[in-house]
């Protein structure tokens, strides 16, 4: 392991992919429907595990919800699975306890960098869920979005944003970025 990949405390960087489906963009008024984690080391090649959690809010009125998060949700049939989600076990309050074990099972072992597109955005909300990242994460963020623009601004030709159309389900955006994270390392690392 390289030097620079170890933290203070001796302990190995590690990336956490996040992601969150929600209501809408506005952070304050939107609610999160779904949640994604993926542990990775620094390089992006071996995953230490992964979480993925649909969240029933307590209450959802399907005509507060922007129209291209309802189409989008629709299609993808995350409204369909909150709809047939157990009001146990995918209640904000179960979903933030398998959050913080997911975490607490990671944080002895990784300094725990956030990563992922829109990195404040989820961490945003995982403070929704009346968790503070402060207790596991990393004040560092690893946001592709700065490198997807970053690249776009150098004229490269290929398109960064080619290909993200998906589902947007959180398994399939971490994946993407997981993937676009790769490339853009061999990227990097041929312009040496």
């Amino acid at each position: 392991m390289r030097k620079q990949d170890k933290d203070r405390n001796g302990k190995p960087e590690a990336l956490l992919w996040l992601d969150f489906e929600t209501t809408g963009t506005d952070r304050d008024d939107s609610l999160p429907l779904e949640v994604g984690m993926e542990c990775t080391d620094v390089l992006g090649e071996h995953s230490f595990g992964s979480l993925h959690r649909i969240i029933r809010p307590d209450y959802l009125d399907l005509l507060d919800m922007g129209p291209v998060a309802f189409s989008m949700h629709t299609d993808n049939g995350l409204l369909f699975e909150l709809l047939n989600g157990s009001a146990h076990d995918d209640c904000v309050d179960a979903v933030a306890n398998a959050v913080e074990e997911y975490l607490d099972s990671l944080s002895p072992r990784f300094m725990l960098v956030p990563a992922g597109t829109n990195v404040d955005f989820d961490l945003d909300f995982l403070k929704r869920l009346d968790l503070d990242p402060d207790a596991w994460l990393s004040y560092r963020k690893f946001d592709l979005t700065t490198l997807r623009r970053y690249i776009r601004f150098l004229d490269c030709p290929e398109d960064p944003y080619k290909g993200h159309a998906g589902s947007h389900r959180v398994r399939d955006c971490i994946r993407r970025d997981i993937n676009d994270y790769k490339w853009y390392r061999k990227l990097l690392k041929g312009a040496w």
